[in-house]
């Protein structure tokens, strides 16, 4: 979809190289009647370069495309009304492109998700200064339970370094019931490991509404922010029992992204049977538990968990929590799980809310 908005924006800008040619006599060019003045083939060139140059912006997700992307709609419509009745039907395109340079606008204001997300991303890799990092070695992972061993080594943890941040990109569907329609999603996400805090920053799309969402957990404390459009609130949550929640979350990403990071975390540990561990994570406040199982090749397949509740609003209804998680391959040459579901296990049967894929991960990050 990316990549065939992007050839549109940039085969409308080539269209407007018909006005230049006409102005400059550079071809004969018969779909546009009326002469054209040097001057307004200048204008029509400018148009050009400036939408072509958004398309190959928005085609590499880059968040300057629509510094270009606005004024070339605009420019582009004032050259179409002059030329109405050989060039109207160039509005359509420009009417479509409004709407993604508008949204575009708008996340780029200092309130919106993107902004606060970007603030606190840098506010806490300043926090949290580069280091030189130690090396896993085996003999770090002595003190773990042998399956937390054998799955560290099968990440390839040992001989890299301690893990103190993670970005991860994802690709996402999600859904707010096992009836509703599945909703499109990007997301990118950092965590923080020697004082931790987890920042997730979601664009999805349902029924072709954009839809922004914002998890913010710093300083101990969690809130959850989703937004139309980036404009209008949905959803604004906060409190004790949606930090519950979250500590939950982070201690899943800990152990499915970022498991070399359990070496230098309150983590405790209880082999509960040949392939399965149960183990507690202790953060702002909270003791929270899960069950971890692996696969008879030490692989975690997955994480189940009575202690994230299902709705804030409803904080006594901890509905089980449950992540399998499959498809382990490298990503940017760290071995993960790649492919992970999120379901909640209720009365009338499991159910799952979200699929995530993994496109990029990377630890010890300065950006």
């Amino acid at each position: 979809m990316r990549i065939a908005f992007a050839l549109l924006i940039g085969v409308h800008g080539l269209i407007h190289l018909i006005g230049a040619a006409k102005a400059f006599k550079w071809a004969e060019v018969s779909v546009l009647r009326a002469d054209i003045s040097p001057l307004g083939g200048v204008l029509w060139l400018i148009a050009a370069i400036m939408l072509s140059s958004a398309a190959i912006g928005f085609a590499l997700n880059t968040e300057w495309w629509w510094w270009l992307g606005l004024p070339g709609v605009m420019l582009s419509q004032a050259l179409i009304a002059q030329r109405w009745s050989d060039a109207r039907f160039g509005t359509v395109v420009n009417v479509l492109l409004l709407v993604p340079v508008v949204l575009s606008a708008l996340d780029a204001r200092p309130s919106s998700f993107r902004s606060r997300f970007a603030r606190d991303r840098d506010a806490l890799l300043a926090r949290h200064e580069r280091r030189p990092s130690a090396i896993v070695t085996d003999a770090d992972l002595a003190s773990l339970p042998l399956l937390m061993q054998t799955y560290l080594r099968r990440v390839g943890a040992v001989g890299r370094p301690h893990v103190w941040n993670m970005r991860v990109r994802f690709d996402a569907e999600m859904r707010s019931s096992a009836t509703s329609p599945w909703m499109v999603s990007m997301a990118t996400q950092y965590e923080f490991f020697d004082s931790p805090a987890r920042l997730f920053h979601m664009n999805a799309t349902r029924g072709g509404m954009p839809i922004d969402i914002f998890h913010r957990y710093v300083d101990h404390a969690a809130t959850f922010q989703v937004k139309i459009a980036g404009v209008w609130p949905m959803v604004d949550k906060s409190g004790p029992v949606l930090t519950r929640a979250e500590t939950v979350t982070l201690m899943n990403d800990i152990v499915v992204l970022a498991p070399a990071a359990v070496l230098d975390l309150p983590f405790t540990w209880t082999t509960t049977g040949a392939h399965t561990l149960a183990a507690k994570f202790t953060n702002a406040g909270h003791t929270v538990s899960a069950e971890l199982t692996f696969d008879s090749t030490g692989d975690l397949v997955g994480f189940f968990s009575r202690d994230r509740p299902q709705d804030v609003d409803l904080g006594d209804r901890n509905v089980p929590w449950s992540t399998p998680i499959s498809g382990y391959r490298e990503v940017d040459g760290i071995r993960i799980g790649a492919l992970g579901d999120a379901n909640w296990v209720e009365p009338s049967g499991e159910w799952t809310y979200g699929r995530f894929v993994t496109r990029s991960i990377a630890y010890n990050v300065e950006r």
